[in-house]
C-alpha cells in the first residue's frame, strides 16, 4: 500500500529514487515530530513513525545520515524547495535579506538567507553558508543575489533589509540589476550628501522628526549618491522608550517618504522564521553535520518541513483565537507556524499518514500552482 503512494510523490523528483524519497521524508517527519534537526534525537523517534518499534535506533541513524552522505552534493535540496513551493504558489511583493549566525562548540555557522514574504510569512527561498560570524561583503550579498536571480523570478519584488546591508557599490548594484530596495541605514550615513542636496539639512530633517508629537511622523528628501538618484527617509521611531528614536531608510523606490517608509517594517517577518526555524522550531542551531553541502540539504529540508508548517498553518488562521496584551493590542494566540505545526503533529502521526497528506495537499494541487519558469511570481 505504502510504494504505490511514494510513487506518486518520487515522480516529482524524476533524478531520485524511491528509497532516496523515502529517506527524505522520514527525515522530515522526524523533525516535526520532535523539532530538532538533530539526528541522534530523531533517530528515536523513526521506528514510530515507520510504526517498527523492534529496528535498533542505530540502525535508523545509519539511515538518515545516508540521506546526507549520498545526496549532499547532489541538487536535491534545489529540488525539495521547488517541490514544496509549488503548492504554495508563492505570490510575493518582497525579499528579504538577513543572516543568522551562531556558534556550535569550534564551528561557526552563519546563514544569510533570502526570503519572500507570502501571506504575511518570510520564507527562505536560497541561503548561503559564509561559515563565519560577522558581517556579510559586498561580494557574499551580490553571490546569493544572482544565484536568486538565476533561479526564481524577482521582477517587481522589493529588497528589505537592515543596517548591516549598506555601502555605496551595494546600493549601485541593486540599482543596476533593477531590483528596487528599502534599506535601513545608521545615523549619520552620508550626511554630507544630504546636506549637499536641495532642501533641509540632515539636521533640521532630523529635529522636524524628534519635535514632532506624531508617532510615525517622517520626513524624506531625494539625493545623488555617486551618481545614483536615492530617497532618504527619516522616521520617528513608534517604539516608545526606544535607544533609536529616529529610524533612517534609503530607497531607490519612486514613491513619496511616508509610501517607502511603510513597506520597511515588513522586514521583520524574516526575524520571526529565524526564531521558527531555530529556538521556537526546528532547533536549527543543534545543526552537526560535517560539510557545507551536508549543512545545505539539511537546511533544505528544514524549509520543506516550515513550508508544510506554513502551508497548514494558513488554513482558518482567521479563526485562531487573539489575546489582548496590557499596551492595547491585539494578536492571534499562536503564530501560523506554530498552529500549523500543531496540527501537522496530529494529522501526521506515522509516516502513511504523512505520505498520504502530502499527496493530498501536493501531488493535487500541483497540476494547478506549478509555475514552469519560476516557483515564485
Amino acid at each position: 500500500m505504502l510504494n504505490p503512494l511514494l510513487d506518486q510523490i518520487t515522480k516529482e523528483f524524476p533524478k531520485r529514487s524511491r528509497t532516496c524519497i523515502k529517506n527524505v521524508l522520514i527525515l522530515a517527519l522526524g523533525i516535526i515530530t520532535k523539532e530538532t534537526v538533530c539526528l541522534n534525537k530523531i533517530k528515536g523517534a523513526v521506528g514510530n513513525i515507520l510504526e517498527n518499534p523492534t529496528t535498533k535506533p542505530a540502525s535508523h541513524y545509519q539511515r538518515l545520515i545516508r540521506v546526507f552522505n549520498d545526496f549532499g552534493f547532489s541538487s536535491l535540496w534545489l529540488e525539495l524547495l521547488v517541490f514544496g513551493f509549488s503548492v504554495l504558489r508563492l505570490k510575493s511583493d518582497y525579499l528579504l535579506l538577513d543572516g543568522t549566525s551562531w556558534q556550535r562548540g569550534d564551528k561557526k555557522l552563519h546563514f544569510l538567507t533570502l526570503c519572500i514574504c507570502y501571506k504575511g510569512v518570510a520564507i527562505p527561498i536560497l541561503w548561503i553558508n559564509l561559515r563565519k560570524k560577522g558581517c556579510s561583503n559586498l561580494r557574499e550579498r551580490k553571490k546569493i543575489i544572482k544565484k536568486a536571480m538565476k533561479r526564481f523570478n524577482l521582477k517587481g519584488k522589493i529588497l528589505l533589509a537592515d543596517r548591516e546591508y549598506i555601502g555605496k557599490e551595494w546600493f549601485k548594484y541593486l540599482v543596476v540589476i533593477e531590483l528596487e530596495f528599502v534599506i535601513r541605514i545608521r545615523k549619520g550615513d552620508y550626511k554630507e550628501v544630504v546636506n549637499e542636496a536641495e532642501g533641509k539639512s540632515y539636521d533640521a530633517m532630523e529635529r522636524k522628526v524628534l519635535k514632532s508629537k506624531k508617532m510615525g511622523k517622517t520626513v524624506g528628501k531625494q539625493i545623488l549618491l555617486d551618481g545614483v538618484l536615492l530617497t532618504l527617509v527619516m522616521i520617528k521611531n513608534p517604539k516608545p522608550n526606544t535607544k533609536d528614536p529616529v529610524i533612517y531608510l534609503l530607497s531607490n523606490r519612486q514613491e513619496t517618504p511616508v509610501k517607502i517608509a511603510a513597506h520597511y517594517p515588513i522586514r521583520w517577518k524574516i526575524e520571526v522564521c529565524f526564531k521558527h526555524l531555530k529556538s521556537n522550531g526546528f532547533d536549527l542551531e543543534s545543526l552537526n553535520l560535517k560539510g557545507q553541502f551536508k549543512e545545505n540539504l539539511m537546511m533544505a529540508i528544514v524549509v520543506f518541513a516550515y513550508v508544510l508548517s506554513i502551508n497548514e498553518g494558513l488554513k482558518n488562521y482567521k479563526n485562531v483565537t487573539e489575546k489582548e496584551y496590557a499596551d492595547g493590542t491585539v494578536f492571534k494566540k499562536e503564530s501560523i507556524f506554530r498552529s500549523g505545526l500543531d496540527k501537522l503533529f496530529a494529522f501526521c502521526f506515522n509516516f502513511q499518514k504523512f505520505i498520504e497528506y502530502i499527496l493530498c495537499e501536493f501531488i493535487t494541487q500541483i497540476p494547478k500552482y506549478k509555475n514552469t519558469n519560476s516557483a515564485i511570481v
